[in-house]
């Protein structure tokens, strides 16, 4: 598209240079060359227009900033920044979300494996399916790894134009609070958007409760059809909103979980939905997994798919990775590694080890709270854990900026004094390839080991260096005798 015919009436002003063709349009400067446009916009830690140079010596066509900026290149100022990029890089890659069945999925816990299951079920009845999200971005077969839970605008629309190109029939995105406040999906029609819960976390930007949730719930204002989780305090406010649509297994709800039955190898229930009752069966464990489930399922049948095509893929569903993931490497005791890193999430992942654990089993877990994150919800973490688990294991998760011993101590305000002087249940160390090999040390036949709060990730970030670290990696190291890479220094 001609430089010229993309910034026609859009919110640009002071458009001038050259008329190059553009292709792409990024925020990121090593994306940037020949045909791409930099968008240069000022942020709380970087501003964009620092890597003008290297996009221009990358060979960009032209850069677009959210203030006047003398380049040599073609160059528009974009009226409102994120929103106006987001509006541009809608019309450059064609309105793709007007050609996929595009559903949303929003709330503190359950989007990663939510659009998951929605990506595995389409592809598992023999149609396409992209995802947008914290694990995954996607495209017909092609597959990244993703760099946060929902790209920034040019990003997030380039994945949906490469959908359309692979011939996707839909494709399920993550939307968080952050990209909601931050225009990352501005302009985006979803055909259906789906709440899963709201819970505390993120605190540290929205400030208070009520903020984060009308963060959440603007994505209600994008869509064409509304699900809520009946069952959640926020998503019944929902409800009460003109058209929205509810999901449950406890209460009423258009589509409804009836005779859920929970074994450890599996998942089954009743779907009540409006359009008749299915048998659903599943290898997927845990209840929140059958919310998990039960959305999915609900989402895709308000975005047009027909169930019965559906329900026989549930039985070849895998979930998410790093969703309470059982790593088995013939020991005598149960592993499993999961992302729960919210006070929410972490009670369930408890309730769920209590009901796996072997009779005569101790429950020991590990877990950790995120540096330069919500500092009020680490006692309740740690609380969480202490109610629960008969052995605790206090160690570090992404410290990042923070002193690791300060948020332990933070941390370990929620655990009773009483526990925290027994030696044989409670154990600190700030080390995490440290804690993982003395806990799994520690285990006897029977027992089950959760290690909680990285999942799928492959890094530790600490001091602004991510470096290379996996819990599932950890553990396989340990049970087959080789040491864990430690190539950090959590105290230095």
């Amino acid at each position: 598209m001609k430089f010229s015919e993309w910034m026609r009436d859009q919110d640009v002003f002071a458009a001038a240079g050259a008329d190059p063709e553009v292709a792409h349009v990024t925020c990121d400067s090593r994306e940037a060359g020949p045909g791409w446009a930099f968008v240069a916009l000022k942020g709380e830690v970087r501003d964009g227009a620092d890597f003008v140079p290297a996009a221009l010596a990358q060979g960009a066509s032209a850069i677009l900033a959210d203030r006047d900026l003398a380049v040599q290149a073609p160059f528009a100022r974009l009226g409102h920044g994120r929103r106006t990029m987001a509006h541009l890089a809608r019309r450059l890659y064609g309105q793709p979300d007007l050609a996929l069945a595009l559903i949303g999925v929003t709330g503190t816990n359950g989007k990663t494996t939510t659009t998951t299951l929605i990506r595995q079920l389409l592809r598992g009845s023999g149609l396409g399916c992209g995802l947008v999200g914290t694990v995954l971005n996607a495209a017909g077969d092609l597959e990244e790894e993703a760099t946060r839970t929902t790209p920034e605008s040019p990003a997030f629309y380039r994945w949906l134009r490469r959908s359309v190109e692979a011939g996707d029939a839909a494709s399920a995105v993550e939307v968080s609070s952050h990209s909601l406040m931050l225009d990352r999906v501005e302009g985006a029609r979803f055909k259906v958007g789906l709440f899963t819960n709201l819970t505390q976390d993120h605190l540290d930007f929205h400030g208070d409760m009520e903020t984060y949730f009308e963060a959440k719930a603007r994505l209600f204002t994008q869509c064409g059809t509304a699900l809520a989780n009946a069952d959640d305090p926020y998503g019944r406010r929902l409800l009460d909103r003109p058209g929205v649509l509810g999901y449950a297994i406890e209460g009423p709800g258009a589509y409804r979980a009836e005779d859920l039955v929970l074994t450890p190898t599996g998942t089954s229930f009743r779907l009540a939905a409006p359009g008749g009752a299915f048998e659903v069966a599943s290898p997927l464990l845990g209840r929140f997994n059958a919310y998990n489930l039960l959305a999915a399922l609900a989402a895709l049948a308000e975005a047009g798919f027909q169930l019965p095509a559906l329900i026989p893929a549930v039985k070849g569903l895998t979930g998410a990775p790093g969703r309470l993931d059982r790593v088995d490497c013939g020991q005598a005791f149960g592993v499993m590694v999961d992302y729960a890193h919210t006070p929410d999430a972490l009670e369930k992942l408890l309730l769920e080890g209590r009901r796996l654990l072997p009779p005569g089993g101790r429950l020991h877990v590990l877990f950790g709270c995120g540096g330069d994150r919500d500092r009020t919800k680490r006692p309740i973490m740690a609380a969480a854990v202490a109610a629960r688990a008969d052995v605790l294991w206090h160690t570090s998760d992404n410290t990042r900026g923070e002193d690791p011993e300060r948020i332990l101590d933070d941390a370990a305000q929620g655990v009773p004094e009483g526990l925290r002087a027994d030696p044989e249940r409670y154990h600190r160390v700030a080390d995490r390839a440290l804690a993982v090999t003395e806990a799994l040390a520690a285990c006897r036949p029977g027992d089950l080991l959760l290690l909680a709060g990285k999942g799928h990730e492959p890094y530790q970030d600490i001091r602004g260096t991510k470096h290379p670290y996996s819990d599932r990696g950890a553990v396989e190291a340990v049970l087959q005798g080789r040491a864990v890479p430690r190539p950090w220094a959590v105290t230095a």
